[in-house]
């Protein structure tokens, strides 16, 4: 086997409103299992966007961690803005500039919102504009809320993550109906066979890692890659050479 390059797409560093003192709470403690699965670099944001934070905390703190680690690149939260004095997309925009981020997140279960486009339109607008990889649970809307948001915005870059092996019986026919939507492989999305049919299905460009640290070990899932029967060059795009291509597309 080659020595694959690996970036993780799916990595929350520092720490969080309910500290479970096994996982890993700082920046060097995230490096470390980094370090140890050889892994490069990671899309990262902080765990404080999965508690009832807001959408400026959450980025604050991320820039916070991030800096001073090259191999932390930031991952935005996003959210509606409801008041005057809210962060409006371009301020989104301007602000990721500034900190060299390359993907966002939309958590409507923290931050307490939908996916109708009345609510989120803009914020999506400004993603396919900037080509900005949008992460997305996918226990976030039904399917058909999905398939709304690839009809309304075609050129959205929509990665669904937390997915599970049960998902395929709709995220199969989703991603034959919007050519721009990926997959996020992990941190629960590890079905057998997996990357064997998915690229069977969709090729290599689609199917992205993720190992959901802090709350899931990324040795299990890279291993799942590796010993998948699929080229060496399919691997490598699953483990970083597809989010590589993504955030270099990225024009903020």
């Amino acid at each position: 086997m080659q020595t694959m390059h690996i970036i993780d797409a799916y990595c929350g560093i520092g720490p969080w409103a309910d500290r479970d003192r096994l996982l890993p709470a700082t920046p060097a403690e995230t490096l470390a299992i980094l370090d140890g699965c050889a892994i490069g670099r990671a899309l990262v944001y902080s765990n404080l966007a999965h508690a009832w934070a807001d959408a400026i905390d959450v980025n604050q703190a991320t820039v916070r961690l991030c800096a001073g680690n090259p191999r932390f690149v930031p991952a935005f939260l996003l959210a509606p803005h409801p008041y005057d004095d809210s962060p409006k997309p371009a301020d989104y925009a301007a602000a990721m500039r500034a900190a060299g981020a390359r993907a966002a997140w939309l958590r409507p279960a923290s931050q307490q919102h939908g996916l109708a486009p009345w609510q989120i339109g803009g914020l999506l607008d400004m993603c396919a504009e900037c080509r900005l990889p949008l992460f997305l649970p996918a226990d976030s809307g039904t399917p058909e809320q999905l398939d709304l948001l690839g009809h309304e915005f075609p050129r959205l870059r929509l990665v669904l993550a937390n997915l599970s092996y049960r998902d395929d019986n709709w995220l199969y026919p989703l991603l034959r109906r919007h050519a721009a939507f990926c997959a996020c492989l992990g941190p629960t999305y590890v079905p057998p066979l997996g990357p064997e049919r998915f690229v069977r299905h969709f090729g290599t460009a689609r199917l992205i890692f993720g190992s959901g640290l802090p709350h899931h070990a990324p040795g299990g899932l890279i291993g799942h890659v590796m010993y998948a029967r699929i080229p060496e060059a399919a691997k490598q795009a699953v483990l970083g050479g597809n989010l590589e291509r993504l955030m270099q597309e990225v024009c903020l």
